[in-house]
């Protein structure tokens, strides 16, 4: 376990002692994390691999018994799947993050799934096994990345997820390196030590920077995130030869901008440089269709599965007070234009008056609305409207935005008229896109956020879209909503 190396490097207190004693490993523990990591991924993948052929075998007794027999001769390609995971790395739990982990499985299996499909019918004619062997193919690269997203999002907060990480550098741009790392333990970096140019209060190691190396060589931590802006070439250079003699794995931003971090990608160079990535998917014709089609398909599905729920918080409001059961307050979406977007009523009818008389008379609130946009304990909701807010429950009519074309599944926040001059310019980037139900902002800590920090978010999401960061935003917002999470 970590041991106290000097009195320059401290801990808050004694609570903080406890936690980060029982957080940090030490070489032992380190290989039975990685040991653990691995099992969980090659588990996983089995279990998705399985279901796949499950499933298909369902579907071939029920609809096509000829095809039934040749179902599983597709289980022959689970050790190539597996092997070719291997090479490409996806059972390194810090391999990438884990959008793209997600995308690369699907591609991997696909590929190999064709491939094999095209080989079997070449080979001897029989349309039953190509056939059936593509179809594994092309199930498997969608049940097999939800299997992986699914498994990251439950394991990410497990003591042995993830390698331990130091990170060292400016404090200002350590400590947004370190939240972010925090926020997304998904990636599989966990910070244990925070080395600055000045003393911090965070509930981790914290020291100054010269006891980097110290803590590398007697603590066992494998990985270093070192934030040094202004570097050029040959100084950067230097920098990785210095911490690599004591690290193994060293990552070096060049810089972290306000909001940059919200999807750490941890794809490297050759020389240990994290890059991020800009994919400006969302401003191709096919990927808004193809999006769109997939909003209308589950936004349909949803409406139908929470029918009963829809249909019982609508009494439950009437009960409660007096009112409508909905609430539409019209917002931007895409390219500026605006809406009425659906909600069930969480407030008393006259909640615009109380706002009012609440910001006269009362700093501290005025205060709070004008960073948030939102009272944390606000008087105008009703005893049933905490209920839905906290769970998310109140946005479920968003589905019927979603189907006429207001509103995605996944994207930006939702923005009204008269907060666009608070949006620092960046309105023209986060309207490209219509706003989302759920979004990069929600699951990075939704209304404990500043409107700021939103918007940051909103324009890094924009910048970054692809199909699974969706899929994987999608998944990471079950947990969020069902533990209430930044709710207000």
């Amino acid at each position: 376990m970590l041991r106290h190396p000097s009195q320059d490097l401290t801990l808050v207190s004694q609570s903080d002692v406890a936690t980060a004693s029982a957080r940090c490993v030490d070489a032992i523990d380190a290989r039975r994390a990685r040991m653990m990591t691995l099992f969980a991924l090659v588990a996983t993948d089995l279990v998705g691999f399985a279901s796949v052929l499950g499933l298909l075998d369902l579907l071939a007794n029920a609809f096509a018994p000829a095809y039934a027999t040749s179902v599983w001769s597709a289980g022959l390609l689970i050790p190539v799947m597996l092997a070719s995971f291997v090479f490409l790395g996806l059972y390194q739990h810090t391999r990438m993050h884990p959008a793209d982990e997600m995308r690369l499985a699907s591609q991997v299996t696909l590929t190999i799934g064709m491939t094999a499909a095209m080989a079997a019918y070449i080979g001897d004619g029989d349309p039953a096994v190509a056939t059936t062997i593509g179809a594994a193919g092309v199930l498997g690269a969608l049940v097999v990345p939800l299997c992986r997203g699914f498994v990251r999002v439950v394991c990410a907060r497990a003591d042995w997820w993830g390698q331990t990480t130091a990170v060292i550098g400016q404090t200002d741009q350590a400590l947004a390196v370190v939240d972010t790392l925090r926020r997304w333990p998904e990636i599989g970096l966990r910070p244990v030590a925070l080395l600055t140019d000045r003393p911090v209060d965070v509930p981790i190691w914290s020291g100054p920077s010269g006891m980097a190396l110290h803590v590398a060589a007697n603590h066992k931590i494998p990985c270093a995130i070192v934030v040094e802006p202004d570097l050029d070439a040959e100084a950067h250079d230097h920098l990785v030869a210095r911490y690599s003699k004591f690290f193994d794995n060293v990552l070096v931003v060049p810089d972290v901008k306000k909001g940059a971090a919200a999807l750490w990608r941890t794809g490297r160079t050759h020389q240990g440089l994290v890059g991020y990535g800009v994919s400006h998917y969302e401003l191709q014709l096919g990927a808004r269709f193809a999006k769109r089609i997939v909003d209308v398909v589950g936004a349909l599905l949803l409406t139908i599965a929470t029918l009963p729920l829809l249909l019982t918080i609508a009494a439950l409001i009437k009960l409660d007070s007096r009112g409508p059961v909905f609430f539409s307050q019209n917002r931007m979406g895409r390219q500026g234009r605006c809406f009425p977007v659906l909600k069930f009523r969480t407030m008393h009818v006259n909640a615009d008056e109380l706002l009012a008389d609440l910001l006269k008379h009362d700093d501290n609130l005025r205060r709070e609305y004008e960073q948030y946009h939102k009272l944390r304990d606000d008087p105008r909701v009703t005893r049933i409207g905490r209920l839905l807010r906290r769970y998310s429950l109140d946005e479920l009519p968003q589905l019927l935005n979603v189907i006429v074309g207001h509103m995605s599944l996944v994207g930006p926040r939702a923005y009204m008229p008269r907060e666009l001059p608070k949006m620092n310019n960046l309105a023209s980037i986060v309207l490209q896109t219509p706003p989302g139900i759920t979004g990069l902002w929600q699951v990075s800590g939704r209304n404990a956020l500043s409107f700021e920090r939103r918007v940051d978010l909103d324009v890094h999401y924009f910048k970054n879209w692809s199909p699974w960061l969706d899929l994987y935003l999608l998944i990471r917002t079950v947990p969020v909503v069902l533990s209430g999470e930044g709710a207000s």
